[in-house]
């Protein structure tokens, strides 16, 4: 049947254009038939009659010039005029022991540009060069023998080797930043007590005590900023500290950099300025999904990460893992290699080290929504948090979502005795964070790859009361019980892979209720038609991360707009 169909195309295809070209006739020079209305019949009636066999085939004639025209319009190319470049002149140069002042004003002759020399340009040059331009010719004095020159819009300007002044203009916050973060592993605390005595009249006694928290793993990040000290300090080393004559003026309010300094230096503070405000400029769009699995009864070991790379739309790497007890970094910390179970295929450059029970991946896949198709198939999927945040080049971005509670952390008690005695309590409050926090620290190199320091907790503050026993006295204190899941890694990626995080697992306990409709709430007798059990669940926390170079200023609204698209797919998917 379809050989049938393919056969009669060039008929179908002729008879539409054909009815098409009659369609675009004015209304009052149409015949009846041709009305809209009986040109979808007649299209309706051809391919009715091309299915059942009732048109032989014909040889396909040549289509009219009018309807070719409308198919295949005439190509426009329009080559820019305006912006093209003018093509210098190139010409061969052989001078020996030429005074520079003369060397210089023969460069331009006959050529429509125009040279000015400084006075005090002395010395002779010897040169012989090919198929040269006469700003490469001016380079090549410059680089050999120090002539320092300046392209203008009518030329050149030699200048003399003497000291100059330059304002430079550094964009950047007149700001100084400090950032620490810290994961620790504490085993208890010690407490040591020292006893003075001062000779009075009553012979008094003070102890004090003092704690210290015994650690037994931790990492401490810490980091500072102070830009415009570096710029300083930076310029000084490239021209000289405390020399006669040369000088720098650093004003991070108007972000103006004076120096003087010789031409030749001058140069050189430029070229760094430049590159070091092309680094710090550096942006990077982090997007971020803090998910919890609910693994479901196949998968109480955990998430299998190997099978997620059957479905051929993840390639992954691992890059690194780490024990909770142990100290400092497990033996994979900042490995690379094939993941294994599952033959995952490595990405290039992706590398850790790591901290804690969990470990790194680094994917390659097209979004999130692909992602989270694959864990669903494992467990009950949820979003704890999506956060979003830019931030420029080694700067610290910190998300923090939550609320603090206060909770008594020490009772402490003042008797004051007199004509009568006062006790006056002391109470210490301390607050706990209660929720979700993201700290990441972004290093962009010049290629597109993103260097990230990584350090997510989630962390679940409830009530406990505990009872402990002083003096023979039976005593119930309010204390908080504080769950922490968090991690501390380094990775590397490159633009737009999604990097995860897991092997976060939490156990709880569930109470699950199955009750009959209407008759279960039946006041007392209601119980007897519903039951209650309690079931422990066991959940896996994921981190994704996927950084996204911002290198133009479209980059932010493209990315507004795929996310504007996931989230109109997603309504798509759950209206069908």
């Amino acid at each position: 049947m379809n050989n049938y169909i393919t056969h009669y195309r060039p008929l179908f295809l002729s008879g539409l254009m054909l009815l098409t070209s009659c369609a675009s006739m004015p209304d009052d020079k149409q015949p009846e038939s041709k009305k809209p209305l009986s040109i979808l019949q007649d299209i309706q009636r051809t391919l009715d009659e091309a299915g059942d066999g009732s048109i032989q085939p014909v040889k396909s004639e040549a289509l009219p010039d009018s309807v070719s025209q409308v198919l295949l319009p005439p190509v426009n190319i329009n080559l820019p005029v305006k912006n093209a470049e003018k093509i210098e002149a190139r010409f061969d140069i052989s001078v020996d022991q030429s005074e520079a002042r003369a060397f210089f004003l023969s460069l331009v002759e006959g050529t429509p540009y125009n040279m000015v020399v400084h006075q005090d340009v002395k010395g002779r040059i010897t040169l012989d060069l090919k198929n040269v331009t006469i700003t490469e010719a001016m380079e090549v004095a410059h680089d050999v023998y120090g002539y320092e020159y300046e392209r203008t819009k009518t030329g050149f300007i030699v200048r003399s080797n003497q000291l100059q002044s330059k304002i430079f203009k550094v964009d950047y916050l007149n700001v100084s930043r400090a950032g620490q973060s810290e994961t620790r592993v504490s085993s208890g605390q010690l407490t040591k007590s020292t006893k003075s005595t001062s000779s009075t009249s009553d012979n008094s006694t003070t102890e004090n005590q003092s704690r210290t928290t015994m650690a037994a793993s931790q990492i401490k990040t810490e980091s500072s900023s102070d830009f415009w000290m570096e710029i300083k300090n930076s310029i000084e080393a490239i021209i000289g500290k405390d020399v006669e004559g040369k000088s720098i003026v650093v004003s991070p309010q108007s972000g103006l950099v004076i120096v003087r300094a010789l031409p030749s230096e001058l140069r050189k503070v430029a070229q760094y300025l430049g590159s070091a405000e092309d680094v710090m400029q550096r942006q990077v769009i982090l997007e971020a999904k803090i998910i919890e699995v609910e693994l479901s009864d196949g998968y109480r070991q955990g998430i299998n990460w190997a099978s997620l790379s059957d479905s051929g739309k993840v390639l992954a790497g691992q890059t690194g893992g780490g024990t909770l007890l142990t100290e400092g970094v497990s033996e994979i910390g900042g490995n690379t290699g094939v993941l294994n179970p599952g033959g995952f295929t490595q990405i290039n450059s992706t590398a850790t080290s790591a901290f804690g029970g969990m470990f790194t991946l680094a994917v390659n896949t097209g979004n999130f929504r692909a992602f989270f198709e694959l864990l669903e198939t494992q467990g009950n999927l949820q979003v704890l948090s999506s956060p979003r945040v830019s931030t420029v080049n080694n700067q610290k971005a910190v998300i923090k979502v939550g609320s603090d509670e206060f909770f008594v952390t020490e009772i402490s008690s003042t008797t004051v005795t007199g004509t009568s005695t006062a006790t006056t309590p002391q109470i210490t409050l301390t607050p706990f964070f209660s929720g979700i926090a993201l700290d990441v620290t972004p290093q962009i190199s010049e290629n597109g790859d993103v260097i990230l320091h990584i350090h997510p907790s989630i962390s679940e503050v409830v009530d406990q009361k505990k009872t402990i026993t002083v003096a023979d006295q039976v005593q119930e204190l309010p204390l908080a019980f504080s769950s922490v899941r968090e991690s501390d890694s380094v990775v590397r990626a490159k633009n737009g892979q999604i990097i995860v995080i897991g092997g976060l697992m939490k156990n709880k306990l569930v109470q699950k209720e199955t009750a009959t409709p209407f008759l279960s709430e039946i006041p007392f007798l209601g119980y007897l038609f519903k039951h209650t059990s309690d079931v422990q669940v066991k959940s896996e926390l994921v981190i994704l991360l996927r950084p996204i170079v911002v290198d133009t200023d479209d980059d932010w609204s493209m990315s507004i707009r795929g996310s504007s698209d996931q989230v109109k797919q997603i309504y798509h998917d759950y209206d069908k």
